[in-house]
C-alpha cells in the first residue's frame, strides 16, 4: 500500500475543493427509458438527470481537433456519467465521447470526461 487510508480520503477532498470551487455546474441529460427506440439509443429524447459540478481543463485546440472533441472537463469520482450521455455547459450541448477514472497512488481522485459539441 503506497499511501494509508488518511492519505488517500485527503488527496480526495483536495481534488474535490479544487472542482467544486470552480463554481461551474453542468447538466447531465440521459436517454428517456420511457420512450420508444426504432434506430437505437441516439433517437430516443433525453431528460434532465442531475446538475453537476464541473471543472474545465484547458487543452490546446490542437489536441482537441486531432481526437475530434471539444472540450476537456474533469467531475468528481462518484459523479454518474457515461459515453454517449448529454452534458449542457456554457449554455451548449455536448456529447460524451469518452470518461477516464484517474488513479493517483490507489485511489480514485477524479473523473475526465472528453465531450464533442453538438450542433442542433
Amino acid at each position: 500500500m503506497l499511501l494509508s487510508n488518511k492519505d488517500k480520503a485527503f488527496i480526495s477532498e483536495c481534488t474535490a475543493e479544487l472542482i467544486t470551487s470552480s463554481e461551474r455546474t453542468g447538466k447531465r441529460y440521459v436517454p428517456d427509458t420511457a420512450a420508444e427506440r426504432i434506430y437505437g439509443t441516439d433517437d430516443a429524447p433525453f431528460v434532465l438527470d442531475c446538475e453537476f459540478p464541473f471543472e474545465f481543463v484547458s487543452t490546446p485546440v490542437e489536441i482537441l481537433t486531432s481526437e475530434k472533441t471539444d472540450a476537456v472537463i474533469c467531475v468528481l469520482p462518484d459523479q454518474a456519467i457515461n459515453e454517449g450521455d448529454r452534458i449542457e455547459f456554457e449554455e451548449k450541448m455536448y456529447r460524451v465521447v469518452t470518461v477516464e477514472s484517474l488513479n493517483v497512488f490507489g485511489v480514485i481522485s477524479h473523473k475526465v470526461v472528453t465531450v464533442a459539441r453538438l450542433y442542433s
